[in-house]
């Protein structure tokens, strides 16, 4: 299982979401940990790092660390 790694002003973003963004966007993470090749697609060049992560929702812009096992979030984009 991959680790999440999230920045306070990232984390400001996800609490402020309203409910059921927050719980798609939590889901979506716990998917993305599990299997992060599976529950993303790639974003701009397919380099295995650089990932977007969709939901009827939210957006979400990650990155890959393999050999650390993290996902770091770049970007939360609320699309209701």
């Amino acid at each position: 299982m991959y680790r999440l790694i999230c920045d306070d002003d990232l984390q400001a973003i996800w609490d402020s979401l309203p409910d059921e963004a927050s719980r798609q966007l939590t889901a979506a993470l716990a998917d993305a940990c599990h299997e992060p090749y599976i529950e993303t697609e790639p974003w701009g060049i397919d380099d295995g790092i650089n990932r977007t992560l969709v939901r009827s929702l939210i957006t979400v812009r990650l990155a890959v660390n393999d050999e650390a096992q993290t996902i770091r979030i770049y970007s939360i984009e609320y699309l209701g």
